[in-house]
């Protein structure tokens, strides 16, 4: 990732992180009434016991047999007995209310694969090594309609094998469709799912591949962690955590120091992300700590160890030196979290601004922030750089008419590449390559449109659906380019125990695997469904 130094500026805060930037170039009706009648709250009563029922065991992947259960039976109950509603039971489910649920779910797959041919997709690889040592991997398609689950594979036999490799993930890819399939995220760097991604990444391939920005993420903490040597500091700002969250009578010292405030944290999706959103929150109490340390008399060896670290002045030096290093990286993910799922037109510019945020953090002096960025530079070159952020960036509105947008070599050679990779007819490339000036340079319809108030509240791709309709071959690239997301299928915590169980082939008939795909693919998909929602 090409990255200028900038003039200096001063820090706000630690971390301080923008998604994208701000700088734009200038220019019912009533429902209070209780009166229901009867036969609306038997379509209630309908409506719960089919849809909503169906939707939870499915969804929830539960033992089908504990909805035989008296206390399942005695929950499904409602208002004390004046509601009933009537559960299925395990023969239900397993059968014609699988099927039922298996159609519903059919309908919604088929018109979410209707919306690939405009928008594209990515496929999110999630890999793991069951308890029987086998080699396991899901694959999910990540549209703007939404998710889907394809298919789950046991490459344990040929996992060393990365041609046989290679043959299954380009099956799959032709199965979707080559032209419908932008990208291939993956979940890790490591074994053959690491190997497969050298391949993808050394070959001129029509598919561009990536790995997770969260695992990317983590990799560059881990890195930073081991060059910066954080030694335990972690371990100690967690005893401080625990001492005052667990012991009611601390507590209500601090908060009465604090006027009623706590100690909080952010909550997030992502783990590994939860050491330093606790260290971050014990540095901002930093001043209160202390105070009430000092105020009060501690008695017992665990009260005398936590106040001598409190005021020990290097401990407080070490806290904020790792919030300056890793603090922007923290940030910037959780911007990514929080931000719409197709954020493939951000993560370059949001790159740029992590590293200029850690650049201040040091007050621009090299010797310090260079090494980080190396570390951040080596992961995005390795693992998650490919064509399409750049050519995102360049074909993200928000980015592209703003007043500090910086144009160079990595970025025009990465929207070269994906107009190569994804436009076949060479008479469409040279129409969009035509198209792309008018869009430089704000004219006909991108006249207004590049007008900072018609940027403002709609996603990228959404702007150019609704904004680029006179050139639909550069609006066609960029709607397939700006759908795409760039995180991975751990997000969506899929149930592992399904699929691994849906491997496990040996002893089991046609009709049993049969049915067991059947419930596999109603459950992810209602699975990804509310995870979408």
């Amino acid at each position: 990732m090409v990255m200028e130094e900038r003039s200096c500026h001063t820090a706000n805060r630690v971390g301080d992180v923008q998604m994208g930037n701000g700088h734009k170039r200038g220019r019912s009706e009533d429902s209070s009434s209780n009166n229901v009648s009867i036969g609306v709250e038997t379509d209630k009563q309908d409506m719960l016991s089919n849809k909503a029922q169906k939707k939870w065991v499915f969804g929830k992947c539960v033992n089908l047999s504990a909805v035989d259960a008296p206390c399942f039976k005695e929950m499904m109950t409602v208002d004390g007995g004046q509601m009933g509603l009537e559960s299925s039971d395990c023969h239900d489910l397993n059968g014609w209310r699988l099927q039922d649920a298996l159609e519903e779910v059919q309908d919604r797959v088929e018109k979410i694969k209707e919306s690939w041919a405009i928008t594209g997709c990515s496929i999110l690889l999630d890999a793991w090594v069951d308890q029987k040592g086998r080699d396991l991997v899901t694959f999910v398609a990540d549209c703007p309609a939404g998710l889907v689950y394809l298919i789950s594979f046991d490459v344990s036999d040929f996992k060393d094998d990365v041609t046989a490799l290679l043959s299954l993930v380009n099956g799959l890819v032709e199965e979707v469709g080559v032209r419908n399939v932008t990208q291939i995220i993956a979940c890790s760097t490591s074994g053959w799912v690491g190997e497969l991604g050298e391949l993808f990444a050394g070959h001129d391939r029509e598919v561009f591949w990536s790995v997770s920005v969260s695992h990317c993420f983590e990799l560059m903490l881990v890195k930073i962690s081991k060059i910066r040597s954080f030694g335990d500091i972690f371990d100690k700002v967690n005893n401080i955590w625990l001492f005052i969250n667990n012991n009611p009578s601390v507590l209500n010292i601090f908060r009465d120091q604090c006027h009623g405030i706590d100690i909080t944290v952010s909550s997030s999706e992502f783990e590994f992300v939860t050491p330093y959103l606790i260290l971050e929150s014990i540095f901002k109490a930093k001043k209160n700590l202390t105070a009430m340390f000092a105020s009060s008399n501690w008695n017992n060896e665990q009260c005398i160890a936590i106040s001598n670290l409190v005021s020990d002045s290097s401990f407080w030096e070490t806290v904020e030196s790792v919030l300056k290093c890793t603090s922007p990286l923290i940030h910037g993910l959780l911007l990514f979290s929080t931000a719409n799922n197709q954020h493939l037109g951000y993560v370059y510019d949001t790159m740029d601004s992590i590293k200029e945020s850690i650049a201040r953090e040091f007050n621009h002096k090299p010797q310090f922030y260079k090494p980080l960025w190396d570390v951040i530079d080596d992961v995005w070159n390795k693992h998650l750089h490919n064509p399409l952020h750049a050519a995102g960036y360049f074909l993200n509105p928000t980015a592209f008419y703003s007043t500090n947008f910086h144009l160079d070599i990595e970025v025009v050679t990465g929207l070269i590449s994906s107009l190569i990779h994804m436009v076949e007819d060479c008479h469409v490339q040279f129409k969009i390559s035509t198209q792309i000036d008018m869009y430089r340079l704000g004219k006909d319809c991108f006249n207004e449109a590049s007008q900072a108030d018609q940027i403002t509240g709609i996603s990228p791709a959404e702007w150019w659906a609704h904004k680029a309709s006179q050139y639909p071959e550069l609006q066609s690239l960029a709607i397939k380019i700006l759908s795409q997301t760039c995180e991975g299928a751990s997000k969506y915590k899929l149930k592992r125990s399904l699929a691994e169980k849906l491997l496990l082939t040996e002893g089991m008939s046609h009709c049993e695997r049969k049915h067991l795909e059947e419930l596999a693919f109603v459950h992810y998909n209602l699975h990804l469904q509310s995870c979408k929602a």
